[in-house]
C-alpha cells in the first residue's frame, strides 16, 4: 500500500522540545496554542511545531520541534517543510515545499492544521487583505473563523469571499458540498412512498426507503457513501463474510481468549494484546483457502480447528480475540505487489512511545516460547481521530507493531459493519491517497 510519504520516525524530543520524559504523559490529542494568538500585529510567517518558542505550537508527538514554515508569496503561501521526522502532507501528499491557499488541506505529521484557530488570525489578514477562513457546514451554511457566528450562503453562492453579517469579518469560504438533483429526490421520495404501501400491505420486514434507493441506483440514505472503489467493492462482495466470521461471543472464541489475557489480569492493555497475539502467531499454521474460493472461517472455527487457516483466517482469529477481552479491533483488507492481503489492527488509547516502550518492557520479562527474547526497537502504527495508536498486529514479525508491507490500497471492516478507506502504508507511492483518507501508517521508535 502506498504510504513511503506517510511514514516517519517519531523523536519525542525532536528539536529540543518538552523537556522531561515523554513516556509520562497522557494520550495525546492534537492541541495548538501560539504566541502569535497574544500579538496584535499581523505577522508574515509563522514556524509551526512542538517548541514552545514556535508561534505556532502544536503538541503531538508526530509535530517535530521546529517543524515547517508558512510564509506569504503574493496572494499564495509557501509551505516548507524544516526537516521534519514525520512530515508535512498537501491533501495527502508528502511535500518539501509547497504553494497553497487559506482552506488547503495541510497535516504536520498527523496533526491537521486548522485554518480557523484564532491563532492564525495575525497571519491570514497580513496576506489575505483581512480575509480569513469560514467553514461550510451542510444546509448552505457557514460558521465564522472569527466569532464562531453561523450563517446562510447567498443563493447562487459557488465559493468565495462572505462577509459575517455578526462580526462584519470577509471570509473565505469553500462551496456548498454537492446535494441530490430535485429531480432525484422527487424520484426517490415516490419510489419509497410504493415501496412503504407494498411494505404495509404484505407486512414484510424490510426498509422502503433504502429499497427505493436501490431501485434509483442511488446510495442507502441511512449510510455513508463509500470513499473509494475498493471500499464500495468490499461492501458488496466481503463485509457481511467478514463480520459474521469475528464471532466474538461463542465460547470458543471467548474462552480462548481469555485464558490467555488472564495472564496479565485487569483491564484491557497493550500487554493483553501482546499475549494474545504471540499465542496465535506461535500456534498458527498456513493452510490455503479452497480452489477458486474466498473462504472466511469463524474465529471459533480457526480456534477448534488449532489454530489453521490463511491470513484472512489469522486476522479474523486477532480481531474477535481481542473484542472479547474488551479491545477495540478491526480487520484491513489490502493490495500491493505481492498480491492481496489481510491483517488486524488493535486500537490503544496511549501515546506511541508509551506503548513502544511497554511492549519492550513485556517481551523483556516474557521471551517468546518459540522465537526467544525479542527487542522492540520500533513500532509501526496508523494514528486516527478517535485512536491515537492502531497498532499493526500482522504476522510478520516477532512483535506486535512490525512493519507494513508495502500498499495500494487499504480498508478497514470493523465488527460493527462499518468500513474505512485508509491512506496506504509501506513503501509504495502514495498518489492514490484520497483527501477522505485517514492518515498513513507512522513509526515510534526511541530518541537518538
Amino acid at each position: 500500500m502506498p504510504g513511503g510519504a506517510g511514514r516517519g520516525m517519531i523523536r519525542p524530543r525532536a528539536g529540543g522540545c518538552l523537556p522531561g520524559d515523554s513516556r509520562a504523559r497522557p494520550p495525546v490529542h492534537p492541541s495548538i496554542t501560539s504566541r502569535a494568538a497574544s500579538v496584535s500585529r499581523s505577522i508574515s510567517n509563522i514556524v509551526v511545531g512542538r517548541s514552545r518558542d514556535c508561534d505556532l505550537v502544536l503538541k503531538d508527538p508526530t509535530v517535530s520541534g521546529r517543524h515547517a514554515r508558512l510564509a506569504w508569496e503574493g496572494d499564495k503561501i509557501l509551505l516548507e517543510d524544516l526537516g521534519s521526522a514525520n512530515g508535512t502532507f498537501v491533501g495527502g501528499k508528502r511535500i518539501t515545499r509547497e504553494h497553497i491557499r487559506p482552506g488547503d488541506e495541510v497535516r504536520f505529521g498527523r496533526a491537521p492544521l486548522r485554518w480557523s484557530e484564532s491563532a492564525l488570525r495575525p497571519f491570514l489578514r497580513k496576506g489575505g487583505k483581512d480575509t480569513i477562513l469560514g467553514e461550510s457546514i451542510p444546509g448552505r451554511r457557514f460558521i465564522c473563523g472569527s466569532c464562531g457566528t453561523r450563517g446562510v450562503m447567498p443563493p447562487g453562492f459557488k465559493g468565495g469571499v462572505l462577509r459575517c453579517g455578526a462580526c462584519g469579518q470577509r471570509l473565505i469560504v469553500s462551496q456548498p458540498g454537492p446535494r441530490w438533483p430535485r429531480f432525484v429526490m422527487t424520484s426517490l421520495a415516490l419510489a419509497a412512498a410504493a415501496a412503504l404501501l407494498i411494505w404495509v400491505v404484505r407486512g414484510v420486514e424490510t426498509n422502503p426507503i433504502r429499497e427505493a434507493a436501490e431501485r434509483l441506483g442511488l446510495p442507502d440514505p441511512g449510510s455513508t457513501a463509500a470513499s473509494s472503489p475498493q471500499e464500495a467493492s468490499i461492501r458488496i462482495h466481503t463485509l457481511d463474510r467478514v463480520v459474521a466470521a469475528i464471532d466474538t461471543s461463542v465460547p470458543a472464541t471467548r474462552n480462548a481468549a481469555v485464558q490467555i489475557a488472564a495472564q496479565d489480569e485487569g483491564p484491557f492493555r497493550v500487554e493483553q494484546v501482546a499475549r494474545v497475539w504471540s499465542h496465535v502467531r506461535s500456534e498458527w499454521r498456513y493452510v490455503n483457502d479452497p480452489r477458486g474460493d474466498e473462504y472466511f472461517a469463524t474465529a471459533s472455527e480457526s480456534i477448534e480447528n488449532g489454530y489453521v487457516g490463511d491470513c484472512d483466517d489469522f486476522a479474523i482469529v486477532l480481531v474477535a480475540m481481542l473484542q472479547a477481552i474488551g479491545g477495540d479491533a478491526r480487520l484491513v483488507m489490502m493490495d500491493g505487489p505481492q498480491g492481496g492481503h489481510a491483517y488486524a489492527e488493535v486500537c490503544l488509547p496511549e501515546d506511541s512511545d508509551t506503548v513502544r516502550d511497554r511492549l519492550s518492557r513485556h517481551y523483556r520479562r516474557n521471551p517468546d516460547r518459540n522465537l526467544g527474547r525479542q527487542r522492540v526497537s520500533a513500532i509501526h502504527f496508523r494514528p486516527g481521530h478517535e485512536c491515537p495508536v492502531w497498532l499493526n498486529l500482522d504476522w510478520n514479525a516477532g512483535v506486535p507493531g512490525g512493519a507494513y508491507e508495502p500498499e495500494q490500497w487499504a480498508v478497514a471492516i470493523y465488527p460493527d459493519g462499518r468500513t474505512e478507506t485508509l491512506a496506504p502504508a509501506g513503501s509504495a507511492p502514495m498518489e492514490q491517497a484520497s483527501r477522505g483518507e485517514a492518515a498513513s501508517a507512522m513509526v515510534a521508535a526511541p530518541p537518538e
